[in-house]
């Protein structure tokens, strides 16, 4: 049973990963989907751009390192924004 669920999971992940950015939503109108990178916190486009709604997120980029007595300490070095348009 243990392989079962192994093997499903290894092909969830080999082609969940292999999905275009552009998807068809219910309806047949396209999701986009872009990543944008920057040093500081910014705001992506929230509201109607013709037929499509858009909206995003903010997502920081941390960098963890472990010291010897094994206390984790995080740096944010950049943020994602992630614009979505259904």
């Amino acid at each position: 049973m243990k392989r079962f669920y192994l093997t499903s999971a290894v092909l969830a992940a080999v082609f969940g990963c292999a999905l275009p950015q552009t998807v068809l939503a219910r309806g047949g109108k396209e999701f986009l989907s872009q990543d944008y990178r920057f040093d500081r916190a910014m705001s992506g486009y929230e509201g109607r751009a013709g037929n499509y709604y858009c909206s995003y997120q903010r997502h920081p980029n941390r960098i963890c390192a472990t010291d010897s007595r094994g206390n984790e300490k995080c740096q944010v070095k950049g943020w994602t924004l992630r614009q979505y348009c259904y």
